[in-house]
């Protein structure tokens, strides 16, 4: 079936050009998280899907609640500011008031499980983001 024809009004932002997922190479990139979704395996195995955006990309990292993940669970929460302990159960553990949070993420290049010959960005890594301090030079006439 055709594509049903649409009434569409674009925005000077919309018609921006942007980076495109060719442009980025492997490397350390500044993240915001923009949204969490929950989300489920084929296995049966819920989680977490975090959106990061990375210079004005979406890159997904999946957190699965089950299966041995707790370590990636633990890093993405650390690197987000808000630290979670080893050993502890945590109750009601929220992802939600990350959203907006920025840390540094790894992006690499890893092969395509359907095609081989292919391969894409992924974020391997997470670890917090600090800022530099700068020191006051004003004073050094």
């Amino acid at each position: 079936m055709p594509a049903t024809p649409q009434t569409i009004t674009f925005s000077e932002e919309d018609l921006k050009e942007r980076a495109s997922y060719d442009d980025i190479e492997e490397g350390e990139y500044e993240a915001t998280l923009i949204d969490v979704e929950d989300i489920q395996a084929n296995s049966g195995n819920y989680g977490w899907g975090f959106k990061f955006q990375v210079k004005g990309l979406t890159f997904t990292t999946s957190l699965w609640l089950k299966g041995g993940g707790g370590w990636k669970i633990r890093e993405v929460f650390n690197a987000l500011g808000s630290p979670l302990a080893p050993g502890q159960t945590t109750a009601n553990l929220n992802p939600n008031p990350l959203v907006g949070r920025s840390c540094v993420v790894t992006l690499k290049k890893v092969p395509s499980r359907k095609d081989p010959e292919k391969s894409f960005l992924e974020i391997t890594k997470h670890v917090p983001y600090v800022k530099a301090d700068v020191p006051d030079l004003s004073d050094l006439g």
